[in-house]
């Protein structure tokens, strides 16, 4: 394991000069109350100092200071759209909280917006919606109001447009960047100087993709241009039933391939079954078998899309051709997929955004862990019933998400482990249940979304052994001292321990 130096007082002061003594904190309740933002991981270490920088230049001393005394570094935003924002490294060493850098610019002429990476999606969609109605910044879609736009468009994730415009990661249009040494650049046409993010692809090869996905480990990314989508007001949100994976999965295959079209104004396609609905309350008090659900009118499995057009007519037309192909569908499989009647509330409450969908699976034992693949849209119904099959085999309640992304060109593909975390051996269950459906999907060529750094990372690398060695070549160049942390990338696997390489065997 690459070895690493302890914070000291030293640097400690060193970090005050830099942020601000009231910025730094080396306080352990302190330290311990960021732990509490992982939900995203299971394993994690303390932090030992935590900084709070202000603009890029405090970002880039912090990060010299940390090159000096040898000392790891995690950058965070708000930890809470899909990444894991602790450190995986043992020392914990600096944890970089963005927070303070929450500007953002808005230049609709162009369809952009800048933001810095503690821009909540909250607080965005609060001022869109007064500002600039017509205008929507592309939030996570989920993840609760804290969430940052930032964290989530380098972390590739999903937005409330992902099944119309693809995942987060296709709306960068230029990034602002530290690099591990202390330089800064920017991608795309911001790389001249006084252009405006207008162009991702820039004036030469461009660089970005080094930086989304990888979790912090190749930078620090402190300003992004995404692009903000129009935001018509004519919207609803239809929901059709199924008595299996593929009787949902496949109607959305024929809606989405009328690009061009109807398509187009289903920009959030997602659906589950029905313990989905059972596992957001706690255990003790709801019903466990499907029997209850199906009375107050839930569906086994089901697919609900939602609508934006600019008119009444167009929304109308849209859900009148949605409707003519579930029923051509119906006829052509011999099968029933009943649309569902939404109550006026339940459609208000799906279209509010941010929303906090993701928030209640905490209540049914108190443990939770989302679990991400990504799979081509029509082997998505394979994968959800492998996985729900084995997720009660290891006796955790088959909960699972599925949605649309890029007009289903791709399946994200989500169990969701609801689980007493104070069952005896309960993490060593979850890791082999990792395991033994990371083995099976990656043989399906299936590919796996915040991987777990001892499970999904190696076993994924160890199968793409040229494209790790070429990550761990440009983690070095970038990072020579490899002092920011390896996410849950394991890049490289010696950063994140001293247990033998999987991708050397």
């Amino acid at each position: 394991m690459t070895e690493y130096n302890k914070i000291t007082d030293a640097e400690v002061k060193k970090l005050e000069s830099i942020c601000g003594e009231e910025y730094v904190t080396d306080s352990e309740p302190l330290r311990y109350s960021y732990m509490a933002k992982g939900i995203m991981g299971l394993e994690a270490e303390l932090p030992e100092v935590i900084v709070r920088p202000a603009n890029v230049e405090e970002v880039a001393g912090v990060l010299q200071v940390a090159n000096d005394n040898l000392s790891p570094v995690t950058p965070a935003a708000g930890g809470l759209s899909g990444g894991f924002a602790l450190p995986a490294i043992e020392p914990g060493g600096i944890l970089m909280d963005m927070a303070r850098m929450n500007r953002m610019e808005v230049d609709p002429e162009n369809r952009v917006m800048v933001v810095e990476p503690g821009v909540k999606c909250g607080d965005a969609w609060r001022i869109f919606k007064k500002k600039w109605p017509e205008w929507a910044p592309p939030i996570p879609d989920g993840a609760p109001p804290g969430a940052t736009i930032l964290g989530d468009a380098i972390e590739r994730g999903f937005s409330l447009v992902t099944a119309r415009y693809g995942p987060q990661a296709d709306m960068i249009m230029g990034l602002e960047v530290v690099l591990p040494d202390g330089q800064i650049f920017k991608t795309g046409s911001w790389a001249l100087d006084g252009a405006k993010a207008f162009y991702r692809w820039g004036i030469g090869p461009n660089p970005d993709g080094l930086f989304l996905g990888s979790q912090g480990s190749m930078g620090i990314v402190t300003k992004a241009a995404v692009k903000i989508v129009p935001h018509p007001h004519h919207k609803t949100i239809v929901a059709y039933g199924g008595d299996s994976w593929d009787h949902i999965v496949e109607p959305v295959w024929e809606i989405a391939k009328h690009e061009m079209g109807i398509s187009d104004n289903t920009v959030m396609v997602q659906g589950g079954n029905w313990p989905l609905v059972m596992t957001r309350w706690p255990k003790g008090n709801i019903p466990q078998d499907y029997k209850f659900y199906d009375k107050i009118g839930i569906d086994e499995y089901w697919m609900n899309t939602e609508i934006w057009a600019h008119s009444e007519e167009e929304l109308n037309f849209t859900l009148e051709r949605i409707d003519e192909i579930y029923k051509d569908y119906e006829l052509r499989e011999n099968t029933k997929c009943p649309k569902q009647d939404l109550h006026p509330k339940q459609i208000a409450s799906r279209l509010k955004k941010p929303n906090l969908i993701a928030v209640p699976y905490g209540l049914y034992q108190a443990g939770f862990l989302f679990i991400t693949w990504y799979t081509p849209w029509l082997e998505a119904p394979r994968m959800m019933e492998e996985y729900c099959a084995k997720m009660e085999e290891y006796g955790f309640p088959p909960t699972m998400w599925v949605a649309s992304i890029d007009h289903a060109r791709q399946a994200i593909v989500m169990p969701i482990l609801c689980f007493d975390s104070t069952e005896e051996g309960i993490y060593d269950k979850i890791r082999q249940f990792n395991l033994e459906t990371t083995k099976s999907f990656l043989k399906q060529g299936w590919i796996n979304y915040r991987p777990d750094p001892f499970v999904h990372a190696p076993e994924t690398f160890s199968k793409a052994k040229d494209y790790y060695k070429m990550l761990v070549k440009f983690r070095k160049v970038l990072d020579p001292n490899l002092i920011l942390h390896p996410g849950r990338l394991a890049i490289p696997w010696g950063t994140v321990t001293d247990l033998p390489n999987p991708m050397e065997e």
